[in-house]
């Protein structure tokens, strides 16, 4: 298996506090099957050198350690970006801000609470400039619950999903496990991760969400958001998009072709 989210890298966010816990998480993930992580630590817009410096240096810290201790866990550059409308300028310029420096793969997060305006014009302008927008945890987003369908707005507009491991075994309630297990049922997830911060309560849980999910989809569907899916990201190759059709609210001149005039796209 393989990880494309988690907060492995030691003092820096509100992750790991240590490099002996940032060392302790990865045995723990080595331990459930995982050989690979991508170490997406929270980055907003003020995305400075200075930072970027303090990340790569720490990331070499653990890559080092983590063979001189023998786990067996390749770990991967990346971060978890704040959403911002500007995301497209902020992405060209710093290597944290594409999964694995690739300058392909964008992980980004919303606020929790509230859903901002102008998510459609940034997901559409990243596609436009060749990036793959992936949306972290779309099932916590407590202004998407009253209308989970609006999650798919993301993948219209040319996002991909990943949905926490313990979204699924119900660490976050009973409202957002629902809706994780509606958008896997469906078959709307590309990637299930951990998003584990710490050694305990948020730990790395993708072996135990991967079991309880084969009550809900079949082995292989399971097997392409664990594996085979992250996997595409380290070989720097693009996953196939999911086509999902307008609802007839938006049928009278589509939501997509709206945005494409407010960014005068449209043809």
């Amino acid at each position: 298996m393989i990880d494309i989210h988690n907060h492995v890298i030691y003092e820096f966010d509100d992750g790991a506090k240590s490099l002996e816990e940032s060392l302790d998480m990865l045995k723990m993930a080595a331990d459930q099957g995982i050989s690979d992580v991508f170490a997406t630590s929270h980055f907003n817009e003020v995305l400075n050198p200075k930072m970027e410096e303090d990340y790569f240096r720490k990331l070499k810290v653990l890559q080092e350690e983590t063979g001189q201790r023998n786990i067996p866990v390749r770990v991967h550059s990346g971060s978890e970006i704040f959403f911002h409308h500007y995301m497209e300028q902020t992405i060209k310029k710093r290597r944290t801000s594409t999964l694995g420096d690739q300058g392909l793969y964008v992980l980004m997060e919303f606020p929790l609470y509230l859903m901002p305006s102008g998510v459609e014009e940034t997901l559409f302008k990243l596609n436009m400039e060749g990036y793959i927008p992936i949306v972290a945890h779309p099932e916590r987003y407590s202004a998407l619950h009253e209308k989970p369908e609006k999650i798919l707005n993301f993948i219209r507009f040319g996002g991909l999903l990943q949905v926490n491991a313990g979204s699924l075994l119900g660490d976050f309630g009973r409202t957002v496990k629902k809706i994780a297990i509606w958008l896997v049922e469906n078959q709307y997830v590309h990637f299930v991760a951990s998003d584990a911060h710490s050694k305990g309560g948020r730990c790395f849980k993708l072996a135990k969400a991967a079991a309880m999910l084969e009550e809900h989809c079949d082995k292989s569907y399971i097997e392409t958001i664990v594996t085979h899916n992250p996997q595409k990201i380290i070989d720097n190759e693009k996953l196939e998009k999911l086509t999902i059709p307008e609802h007839q609210e938006q049928s009278s001149g589509s939501l997509l072709q709206r945005v494409k005039q407010r960014l005068r796209l449209a043809r």
